[in-house]
């Protein structure tokens, strides 16, 4: 008689995409381990919702473990994984793990360079608030419901599709949506044209009657087009799109806009968060709901009240300034919430941003510096390694360099939290706004600042 699947070990639980799978799992009703190099958010609320966490990595974290399921970042040489290959446990990559969840309903993937984490959430709120009950797993944690994951009983399961290391075309959904396409992960890929392929593959995987929802305005997108072979929905600001949005009005902290589709006018809408990007994302997500059944009024309410996802631009008043908290890491990811930040700056906008691997920065330090040069002071971190070692003569001072070659002279590249604290403390005059961004862990100077920074 088979041996009944109950205990699932996650080797490097913390990251985001294994974190919402192991909750699932949880929530379903699987003993949960897991293990990661360090400490987190993401490992502290496994544990509290009842999984065991192991910090470090050791052969004997995986005894008893029926299946061990392990993410990209990482390595063949892990002692986890080669443990269970010798006791011959299956061993199993996190997006096969997620097309296991997904293959059992009916599945929409949102993937792309930037946005997906967002228009994910978007979606899923949505379907939540028209009772749906959906299966959703999101690389973030959706506010509404402070998750990155949660197992429903509906037909629906949402996902965030993830490109890296080409991880999402193991997944099988009927219905994709694609954000965008930029040259992120080029660690990987090597080549644009490389990346395009896997995002026209992620498409076309679909069967006959699914639908693919494509960002219109995307040039990146827009060249691949005659790669396409099945159904699409085109979404943007361009009328040439099928679903577009017009007459918006931006406020500091909300926005509305008109959405037509397909030569229909769907109404004013809402969204309760900044950044016209966001109307953006918000398009995929009206289409796709609309397309589903779901009534114009309960898309609307959904995101009227829609919370940006954590580290999603989000918004912490201080008595004389404001801190926003976000994980871009990306050039594009910073301009578009800097050029966010000059609709409700009254004063200075100091950035303080700890760059993400050295592969993305030795590639992208000329576009960082670029965007970066939107805010009016910038203080460097040292470089976020993640899975990565070090590059020679790749640190923080490529971007500052850069920076001042071209002109900006208020940068500043600081090897430790007290000293960023210290040039901070030098600047910040009452009405502005700090942004801390990067995908590392500078989320978690803002309680320092917050601590020193009055």
């Amino acid at each position: 008689m088979l041996k009944k699947i109950k205990h699932l070990h996650f080797v490097g639980i913390g990251g985001a995409g294994m974190n919402g799978i192991a909750e699932v799992f949880l929530n379903l009703g699987y003993k949960i381990t897991g293990s990661d190099i360090k400490e987190s958010e993401n490992t502290k609320r496994i544990q509290k919702l009842g999984g065991k966490i192991y910090i470090g990595h050791n052969a004997q974290n995986i005894k008893g473990a029926d299946i061990v399921i392990y993410s990209n970042a990482v390595a063949e040489t892990n002692p986890e994984l080669m443990q269970a290959r010798k006791q011959k446990i299956p061993v199993v990559p996190r997006a096969v793990m997620l097309d296991e969840i997904m293959r059992l309903k009916y599945g929409i993937a949102v993937a792309g360079s930037h946005g997906k984490t967002t228009t994910t959430s978007m979606i899923a709120t949505i379907f939540e608030e028209a009772k749906l009950d959906p299966t959703y797993i999101v690389g973030g944690v959706v506010k509404a419901k402070g998750a990155h994951a949660k197992a429903g009983k509906g037909k629906y399961v949402i996902a965030e599709a993830c490109e890296a290391f080409g991880s999402f075309l193991k997944l099988n959904p009927v219905i994709v949506g694609v954000t965008n396409i930029d040259n992120d992960h080029m660690d990987y890929y090597k080549k644009m044209d490389a990346l395009k392929e896997a995002f026209i593959r992620f498409i076309n995987n679909i069967p006959f009657y699914g639908v693919a929802y494509l960002n219109g305005d995307d040039p990146n997108i827009r060249s691949i087009i005659p790669n396409i072979f099945v159904r699409t929905v085109f979404y943007g600001f361009e009328k040439t799109n099928d679903i577009y949005a017009e007459n918006i009005k931006i406020t500091p902290y909300m926005q509305s806009f008109d959405v037509v589709y397909k030569n229909k006018k769907l109404g004013k809408f809402v969204l309760g968060i900044p950044g016209k990007h966001n109307i953006h994302n918000s398009l995929m997500a009206i289409a796709v709901s609309y397309d589903s059944g779901i009534k114009l009024n309960i898309i609307k309410r959904a995101l009227k009240k829609f919370k940006n996802v954590k580290r999603r631009f989000n918004i912490y008043k201080q008595k004389n300034y404001l801190i926003v908290d976000d994980y871009a890491h990306h050039p594009m990811e910073i301009r578009k919430d800097l050029e966010t930040g000059k609709d409700i700056a009254k004063n200075k906008m100091i950035v303080i941003f700890q760059p993400h691997l050295y592969s993305r920065t030795q590639l992208l330090y000329k576009e960082f510096a670029s965007a970066l040069s939107l805010a009016d002071i910038v203080i460097l971190d040292k470089i976020y390694p993640a899975r990565e070692s070090p590059i020679p003569g790749v640190t923080s001072s490529l971007i500052k360099d850069c920076m001042i070659e071209n002109g900006f002279k208020n940068v500043y590249y600081e090897e430790n939290w007290e000293l960023i604290i210290k040039r901070l403390q030098n600047f910040i005059e009452k009405n502005d706004i700090v942004f801390i961004l990067g995908a590392g862990n500078i989320y978690e100077i803002r309680k320092e600042i917050e601590k020193w920074i009055k």
